[in-house]
């Protein structure tokens, strides 16, 4: 059986790039959620720095985040990314913990 996969991606804006970013990142969001596989595709945004955005990202396996990673939206953010960022993409993987609802630990 294959696993949720759970993933955060966070980008650091170069100030002159900041709303570049941000219009760019909005996009991938319109075409990410409706690809298949993907749970949730959400953006957010830095409460004390609004140059760091962050995607928290559920895919319902490898396999669909692996097709997400060759689409050209990706691709493209990806190539960019040395340019509009101050440091790269950096991404972590995670496993949950609790539910929404905070009613069920998983082990």
């Amino acid at each position: 059986m294959s696993e949720m996969i759970i993933m955060a991606a966070t980008f650091r804006a170069k100030p002159e790039c900041a709303e570049e970013l941000r219009g760019r990142l909005v996009e991938m969001v319109k075409h990410s959620r409706s690809e298949s596989g993907c749970l949730f595709y959400d953006l957010h945004v830095d409460r004390s720095d609004p140059h760091t955005f962050t995607f928290l990202e559920g895919w319902q396996n490898q396999a669909a985040l692996d097709q997400h990673d060759q689409t050209p939206h990706v691709k493209a953010i990806i190539a960019d990314a040395p340019r509009l960022t101050v440091d790269g993409i950096s991404v972590k993987f995670m496993e949950r913990v609790m539910l929404r609802s905070g009613s069920e630990e998983i082990n």
